[in-house]
């Protein structure tokens, strides 16, 4: 949603008439499968938001300078005329695919292969829409051509420079050590709990800090954890965090190891999705092996027993990626794009 919304708002700032639509009734992510479930939270959501008044929107929504309007469902008749309109996930890509010529030029923003909690023929077959697809990695953009033999024009997202940044690092002695909580099996978090009791019984002076939206898995004691952090807060985690553990095994593109990095946090990531597109082993990285139970043991030990090439990673990683992930870049390419 971050990117949706930076990308709304960049656009708006360049003079832009942008809308952002949200249906009230939610999209069926099983189509054809648990038909009265979806039924039955369907009424539950209309209901919800017809009782909710004028607070329809949630407190914590990500800052924005354009329109968001909400509609019974995603359809002609509840959609402006427009230039240009753009999917931002599966279920949003068919009915940007029915939409009238009227509703202008169809794109379709890929940020990952969406396959978690949906009926996966529906998924793989928006990939085949025909609608201009916009992706942002070469490991999305590899993935739809050589899945479903799709083209794509491959956009770097760019980094919030105003939200991630550290201009007085400081080191800890012995390192803090942190990762994400998250709720999806590809994230593989019950890796990343494996490798902080390993590092811990070895080490026993580090600190750990993990962090999420809220905490699905039971954590060790040693790990301290923050839930739902805000733009301050998940900031100064990045910022006192001294090796960023990234367990993930498959991703679309894999922010949180970027904006550690932006934080001047070493990061030991799985070489899965653009992490080796944005970071480089041993230059402003350490890449692990996403087989190897044990590979992101191996490079926070390495990092662990040599305090010195934390401080060479994460200063080398800090200059590194607030050049390769550049917003102005984005928004601009990402503009002529769809002004074609």
């Amino acid at each position: 949603m971050n990117i949706i919304f930076q990308y709304a708002n960049r656009l708006h700032d360049r003079g832009h008439d942008v809308v952002v639509y949200t249906p009230v009734i939610p999209f069926n992510l099983h189509k054809n499968q648990l038909r009265w479930y979806y039924l039955k939270y369907q009424v539950k959501s209309l209901l919800k938001w017809i009782t909710a008044g004028k607070n329809k929107l949630p407190s914590n929504i990500y800052p924005y300078r354009f329109r968001i309007k909400f509609v019974p469902i995603m359809h002609n008749m509840f959609v402006r005329d427009a230039d240009v309109s753009i999917a931002t996930s599966w279920p949003t890509s068919y009915p940007v695919h029915h939409f009238s010529s009227s509703k202008g030029r169809k794109y379709y923003l890929i940020q990952d292969y969406e396959i978690w909690n949906s009926n996966t023929k529906l998924v793989d077959r928006s990939y085949t829409l025909p609608l201009k697809r916009i992706v942002c990695s070469k490991h999305m953009q590899n993935l739809l051509k050589d899945k479903f033999g799709s083209d794509s024009k491959l956009i770097y997202i760019g980094l919030d420079r105003n939200r991630f940044y550290n201009e007085n690092k400081v080191y800890n002695d012995p390192p803090v050590i942190s990762f994400q909580d998250h709720s999806l099996a590809n994230k593989n978090v019950e890796g990343a709990i494996y490798i902080a009791i390993k590092l811990k019984n070895e080490y026993p002076g580090l600190r750990f800090q993990a962090f999420g939206v809220k905490k699905y898995h039971e954590l060790p004691d040693f790990i301290v954890f923050t839930e739902n952090p805000d733009d301050k807060t998940l900031t100064q985690i990045y910022s006192t965090t001294d090796i960023f553990l990234f367990s993930s095994k498959y991703e679309g593109f894999g922010s949180p190891p970027s904006e550690a990095m932006a934080c001047k946090s070493a990061i030991v990531a799985n070489r899965v999705a653009a992490i080796p597109e944005y970071s480089e082993h041993m230059i402003n990285a350490i890449h692990t092996d996403p087989d190897d139970v044990d590979g992101l043991y191996k490079g926070a030990k390495l990092l662990i027993d040599n305090p010195e090439l934390i401080r060479q990673i994460s200063e080398a990683a800090y200059v590194h990626i607030r050049e390769f992930m550049n917003w102005d870049n984005s928004i601009i390419e990402f503009e002529n794009y769809i002004s074609k």
